[in-house]
Order: structure tokens, then C-alpha cells, then sequence
């Protein structure tokens, strides 16, 4: 019988693979003229050119594989546990931003592409938006079911998409095309959601909309900021969620949230945005090296965004980060994962560097990858003569000194070495000499990932967290390599 049993699983991963392989192929169609855009990452200074050509970049990665009505994208790569449908859509809604950052800023609004081809910007997010809010539609985004459906997740970017493009596409809208984007923004009321950063993901939603003059749809948003604060371990570093790790949520999460709560709402809550921020950066930009990052934690695909908060930083709290010291922090940040790949076929990849599945959480699918993007959407809110933009770039912490401290909130001490540009986290709470190690990806993971849309992969949240040391030099998973990086 058991033989019996695994020749039937093996036909059904042979019926599988001969479905998929064609689909998987087509997708592999990204144009190889446009990895030249990147070129200008590979050699310093980096200038405002070189994120221009980023940009044109992946807008040709999203004409690559967006669907027939803009309203998502299918990218190449493992899929995630929630399903085709969500993939999709957050290969909309994690790019869109950049598109609003883009354009709010007094930029074209028209993208050249290579090839004579071009993009409006301003006609894609609207053309998806209605696609995709439509709930008569066969494109409709769908409900939200459940007390954690990842569409609350994607809602939130659409909406601070919404508000990048207020001024231009929301305002040409019909009155029914706007009712299906408030009442398909507004389904995230009543939904639990999770009890960490995703509370940020209802506050931020709630504030767009009541921007744009919808008040009152959301429920319950100021509770869940005080929930937020309550995660709020000291020197600006949060915990995620009441028995939450600390990892580098603090940037692409946290920060990056609240300072876009701030701008919508200048109201809200500014005194105690500002002051968390302002200790945040005082020590969150020792963690940016030229050589990489001290990475630890889930969700590492969004390891890009590492800069955000300090290029949002700029603006705000010049006398912590300057415009140069911001400026340097994304281009050694987006040159060093460039230099190993880190961008391939328009796809930001599933991993470090390569795609590595012993490091991708289940719930992330191909596009979950674009909340790398976070860093550049900080950089291009700002139009181009911006102090950002024209400043000379100034060294790092780690290319002016070494150094050694401890963040007692968090337990962490975090020491420096200027010759080698290393920067290592060491977490106090954790057994001196403990290396957890990763559980391997196995051949048939990979191949019931590619047959059957089931993120197999192995569960190694201990080895994200539970080491004493983590260092740029050698990430952790280095040790225990047999991933696809």
C-alpha cells in the first residue's frame, strides 16, 4: 500500500509539473536590454540618474506581469499560503505606492521605457483601482473573510497610494467608481486583524479615508494605537506585538507607518511620533553598513527597505541624520544587494540575496518582496531638488569609527568595526553560544511549491531569533547554507 501511495503523489506531482511548467516559463519573460537600467549601481558616486533608470525598471517589471486589467501582477517565484488571488493582488498594491510617490512629487506623470515604450502612471493605479474595487467585476479584489485575511495588509498600500494620487486620479473618479474604493477599504472594519504591527495597517487605512472626507467608517483606531504605543520598549524600538521579537519590522513596519500616519494626519498624534522617531535614529543608523546588514528576524525578502526610516528621517530630524548621512544610507543599501542579485528579471528575489526558501515565511509570495520598495517610496516623496537629492553623500557610523553600545530596551548590544565594515547585534536574553541552526529545503518541497501553489517550506523562526550573535559579514543563514541564494 505504501508503494502504492507514493506512485500515485508521484503521477499527481508529474500532473502538477506538466500543468505549471508552460505557465512558469511564460512568466520568465522579463526583457533582458532592461537589466542595463541597474548599471548605474555598480560603481559610486550613485547618482539621481541611476534611481531614475531604478524606477524605469521596475515599471517595466510591472508592464511584465501585470494582468490584462492592472488591477495585479503574477510574478515568477514560490507562492505564498494565501493564495493566487492575494498574490496578485499585492503584486498591485506594493508597487503602486512608488507609482503615487513618483507622481505626488512633481514628476512626469509619463515614464519612458527602453524600447521607445512608455507608462502613465496616473492612468495604471486608476485603471486597477476601479478593476479591482468593483465588486460586480470578475477582477474584484474579493472580501475579506476571516480575522487576519492578508487583504487587510495589501488595503493599507492601496490606500497610501490612494492619497499619493488625491490630487490627480481620486479626483476623477465617478461617484460610484469612489463608493466601491471607500466600502472595499472600509471591509477591514470589525476584522480582528493580528495583535502586532498590523494595527498600524487599520490606523493608516482609517486616516486616508478620512482625508478624503469618509470619516467615521473604521471603528476602534484610536484603541489600537494605544495598543501600538504599548509595544514601545524604550529608545524608539518596538516589540511585535505582546510576545513579539525585535527585528527589523522597527523600519520597514513601525517607522516607515507611522511617519505616513504623521503626514496624512498632522494631528494625530505628533508629539509622541516625533519623539520615538528622534530616539529610533539615533541608534537604528549604526545598522547600515556598505557590507551589508546584521539581518535576523522573518520577514528578510524586504531587507531593501532597511533605509526608509532614515531617509524619512531626513526631513524631520536633519540634526540626528543629515540629508548626506540619508542619502549614503540607501545608496550603499540598494548597491549592495544589487551587487549579488538581489534583482533579477525585474523581480526583487525571495531571500538575502537569491531567492532562499530556508528563510521565506510561508505567508510571503512573490510580489511580498516589493515592501523592499518602502526605501525608495520615502526617497522619491521627495521632488528632485530636495536637500535629499542634492547633497553630497556623507559617511556612515560604521565608515567613521568603531563603536559599542547597548540598547537596554531591547537587549541588544551592537558593536561596529570600521576596517572591515562589520556591524554585529548581539541579543543579551540568548544563550551565550547558541546557533540554532536552519532546517534544510527539500527537492520535494520544491517541486509540490511548483505543482501544487503550497508554500512548503521549513519552519526556522528559531534560527531567525534565537541566536546570541548576528553579523553583516555572514548572515546567519551562511552557516547552514544548502538554500537557493
Amino acid at each position: 500500500m505504501k508503494i502504492l501511495s507514493n506512485l500515485l503523489k508521484a503521477i499527481r506531482l508529474a500532473v502538477g509539473l506538466t500543468w505549471k511548467i508552460p505557465k512558469i516559463l511564460h512568466r520568465f519573460r522579463f526583457p533582458r536590454s532592461a537589466e542595463k537600467l541597474l548599471d548605474g549601481f555598480s560603481h559610486e558616486p550613485i547618482t539621481y540618474r541611476a534611481y531614475e533608470d531604478l524606477m524605469r525598471y521596475m515599471v517595466t517589471s510591472w508592464i511584465t506581469y501585470r494582468n490584462k486589467t492592472s488591477s495585479g501582477a503574477i510574478y515568477p517565484g514560490l507562492p505564498s499560503w494565501s493564495g493566487p488571488e492575494c498574490d496578485s493582488l499585492e503584486g498591485f498594491a506594493r508597487i503602486m505606492p512608488l507609482f503615487g510617490a513618483w507622481c505626488s512629487s512633481a514628476r512626469d506623470q509619463k515614464i519612458d521605457l527602453p524600447g521607445g515604450k512608455f507608462l502613465l502612471l496616473t492612468n495604471e493605479f486608476k485603471l486597477g483601482l476601479i478593476a479591482g474595487t468593483d465588486p460586480n467585476a470578475s477582477t474584484y479584489w474579493g472580501d475579506m473573510p476571516g480575522i487576519s485575511n492578508q487583504r487587510i495588509v495589501e488595503a493599507a498600500d492601496v490606500a497610501l497610494a490612494l492619497w499619493f494620487f488625491r490630487d490627480t486620479v481620486w479626483q476623477k473618479l465617478t461617484t460610484q467608481e469612489r463608493d466601491n474604493v471607500i466600502n472595499w477599504l472600509s471591509l477591514v472594519n470589525g476584522k480582528k486583524g493580528l495583535d502586532n504591527n498590523w494595527h498600524l495597517f487599520f490606523i493608516l487605512i482609517d486616516r486616508i479615508i478620512t482625508a478624503l472626507g469618509y470619516s467615521d467608517r473604521i471603528e476602534g483606531v484610536r484603541e489600537r494605537y494605544h495598543r501600538i504605543k504599548d509595544f514601545h520598549l524604550g529608545e524608539g524600538w518596538f516589540k511585535d506585538g505582546p510576545d513579539g521579537r525585535v527585528d527589523f519590522y522597527n523600519a520597514w513596519g513601525f517607522h516607515y507607518a507611522l511617519t505616513w500616519v504623521n503626514r496624512v494626519d498632522p494631528e494625530w498624534d505628533p508629539v509622541f511620533i516625533d519623539n520615538v522617531q528622534a530616539k529610533f535614529l539615533k541608534s537604528y543608523k549604526y545598522l547600515i553598513s556598505p557590507k551589508g546588514l546584521p539581518i535576523l528576524g522573518r520577514s528578510i525578502p524586504y531587507r531593501i527597505a532597511a533605509a526608509a526610516p532614515l531617509v524619512a528621517g531626513a526631513e524631520n530630524h536633519k540634526e540626528i541624520v543629515s540629508p548626506g548621512e540619508a542619502r549614503r544610507a540607501l545608496d550603499v543599501t540598494w548597491s549592495y544587494f544589487l551587487s549579488f542579485g538581489a534583482l533579477r528579471r525585474g523581480i526583487i528575489t525571495q531571500g538575502y540575496f537569491g531567492t532562499n526558501p530556508q528563510i521565506l515565511d510561508p505567508y510571503s509570495s512573490p510580489a511580498s518582496s516589493l515592501w523592499s520598495l518602502r526605501s525608495l517610496i520615502m526617497a522619491f516623496y521627495y521632488p528632485e531638488n530636495h536637500s535629499f537629492w542634492k547633497a553630497d553623500a556623507e559617511p556612515l557610523p560604521i565608515e567613521k569609527s568603531d563603536f559599542e553600545f547597548t540598547l537596554t530596551g531591547i537587549g541588544w548590544k551592537v558593536t561596529g568595526e570600521k576596517s572591515s565594515g562589520t556591524i554585529q547585534i548581539e541579543i543579551l536574553s540568548n544563550p551565550i553560544g547558541a546557533r540554532p541552526e536552519l532546517k534544510p529545503f527539500k527537492t520535494i518541497q520544491a517541486l509540490q511549491n511548483l505543482a501544487f501553489g503550497k508554500p512548503q517550506r521549513p519552519k526556522n523562526l528559531e534560527a531567525k531569533y534565537g541566536r546570541r550573535f548576528y553579523r553583516s559579514d555572514r548572515p546567519f543563514f551562511m552557516d547552514s547554507q544548502s538554500g537557493v541564494e
